[in-house]
């Protein structure tokens, strides 16, 4: 981008939403409940102030926004990963940002044949990243695009540039919360810039890896080693690059030899003892009962005395946690709540079934409620700020991103994501679901919803969109496979009653199609 990619106004979304704090961590008051120093880090979840992790935080022209491209709070799009500091009140809901910092993983190039569609991944610069239903994938140029879409781009305009934000887990793979498309072809000597723990690194050559990308630091400019240790870098440090990469396609070097390239040694500070923080990151190692989590330029060290909520603790989960600081180097949290997340596994299209109410819609014959960390997105572009429920109507087609709960029968779906689209196919929907018994053919039963499926008025799918023969075909892979199995059911016609979804009757035919969802 530096200069290069077009913005975009109006924002789109993604899941935690930042807490804010003041200039200095430690201070500032004037909150109810009494104001202390606060920080949010997470994915964007709306505005009309700045919405994380499941606190709201005002923000206004003293507000500073930490950015090397220069953009301003209208740049921000929801699912960007941001930094808030400020003040968090003492029920961890609403603050006052100081600033807010833009905390990209990664501004590069696709690699030659880096979009897979069989495990909705993507590569650049070498760095694996995963998308899932609740990923937010924009072209700064304007409107939503789609892992397919950017495969064509990378098929047809050699290496379109990717912005990246997102969650880092142990193995250096990035879960993706947001990726803007750029420019459409990024040629050899062009800017990037990303970051991750250094590895590989030889003194002599002055080369290291960051996951599999080679950075060689020869020529590095005054003033570009910023923050580096007396005695130099070492491997296990986390850094940001900024340079040029000699060669797109996934063999290039990132070389820092020009004026303004830097390679900066990052440090993780979440505030003065006692400041309150609102974290979205995942597990890279330990317990439960203490864990560490990756947050934007390193890790952090979290303690509990209480069992965590939500989904099953373990590595490589995303967590959501809760706090205050403890000590004076600001990289410890006691935390009062770590909620786990669950898969983000379901998906549906279609239009509510009656009008919503504040917290909950009826959507293809399921609840599905909303709370505090459920990320809002008007993709017809009417709303921007204070975007929720009650701004929608029968008459919309949205889109839903969440996990199921299956404790109250017949179960609800818990919301991650709320879209309000553009123009659909009037009467068709969508359902992204794991099937459940019975699996024998014809029909399948996903969360309650019977799909009823034809030898003629259906196409079969494995993942990547490559064609399954015929319906018995489906079906034995499916058997194979077992229940739990995740798959998509497109452009079906919903009838009420016993929810039920049914081929389509113009002579248009319904997708089935097995499906990965990466958490």
């Amino acid at each position: 981008m530096n200069g290069s990619i077009q913005r975009r106004v109006i924002f789109i979304a993604l899941a935690l939403l930042l807490p804010v704090v003041s200039t200095s961590c430690g201070g500032g008051g004037g909150l109810a409940g009494g104001g202390t120093g606060g920080t949010g880090i997470g994915p964007v979840t709306g505005f009309g102030s700045v919405k994380l992790a499941g606190a709201v935080f005002s923000e206004d022209n003293t507000t500073t926004i930490v950015d090397d491209e220069g953009r301003k709070i209208d740049n921000v799009i929801e699912g960007m990963v941001v930094t808030v500091r400020g003040t968090l009140d003492q029920n961890f809901r609403l603050g006052a940002a100081s600033s807010i910092t833009i905390e990209r993983e990664i501004r590069g190039p696709m690699d030659d044949n880096g979009v897979a569609l069989d495990n909705n991944s993507i590569r650049v610069l070498g760095q694996k990243i995963l998308v899932n239903p609740g990923t937010v994938i924009v072209r700064f140029s304007g409107g939503e695009t789609d892992l397919a879409a950017l495969k064509a781009d990378l098929d047809n305009t050699f290496h379109p540039e990717l912005e990246v934000h997102g969650g880092v887990d142990d193995l250096g793979v990035i879960h993706a919360t947001f990726i803007g498309r750029g420019r459409d072809n990024v040629v050899a000597n062009d800017n990037v810039e990303f970051r991750g723990k250094i590895s590989n690194l030889d003194n002599v050559f002055l080369t290291f890896r960051i996951g599999a990308q080679q950075v060689n630091y020869t020529g590095l400019p005054a003033g570009g080693r910023v923050n580096w240790p007396i005695t130099g870098l070492t491997n296990g440090l986390f850094a940001e690059v900024r340079g040029r990469l000699d060669a797109v396609g996934g063999a290039g070097v990132v070389r820092t030899d020009r004026a303004g390239d830097l390679v900066e040694v990052k440090t993780v500070s979440l505030g003065n003892s006692q400041d309150r923080v609102k974290v979205e990151g995942y597990v890279v190692s330990g317990t439960a009962a203490s864990f560490v989590m990756g947050v934007p330029n390193g890790t952090v060290t979290v303690n509990s005395g209480n069992a965590p909520t939500g989904g099953t603790f373990g590595l490589r989960q995303r967590v959501q946690v809760k706090g205050t600081v403890t000590g004076s180097a600001g990289t410890t949290v006691q935390a009062s709540v770590v909620n786990v997340l669950r898969a983000e596994d379901i998906l549906m299209e279609g239009s509510p079934d009656s009008p919503p109410s504040v917290t909950s819609m009826t959507l293809l014959g399921k609840t599905v409620e909303v709370n505090d960390f459920t990320l809002f997105k008007d993709e017809t572009g009417a709303i921007r700020k204070n975007f929720d429920l009650s701004m929608i109507s029968t008459g919309d087609t949205v889109r839903v991103v969440g996990a199921f709960d299956s404790t109250v029968p017949p179960g609800k779906v818990i919301a991650a994501k709320v879209e309000r689209l553009g123009t659909t196919p009037a009467g068709t929907v969508t359902l992204q679901a794991p099937v459940s018994a019975p699996i024998g053919s014809p029909n399948l039963l996903m969360i309650g919803v019977t799909v009823r499926t034809d030898f003629t008025t259906t196409d079969y799918f494995d993942k990547g969109d490559v064609p399954i023969a015929n319906q018995n075909a489906f079906f034995t892979e499916l058997a194979n496979r077992g229940a739990g199995t995740i798959v998509k059911v497109k452009r079906g016609i919903f009838t009420g009653g016993p929810p039920r979804i049914d081929p389509p009757t113009d002579g248009t035919k319904m997708e089935v199609e097995f499906e990965q969802v990466n958490n």
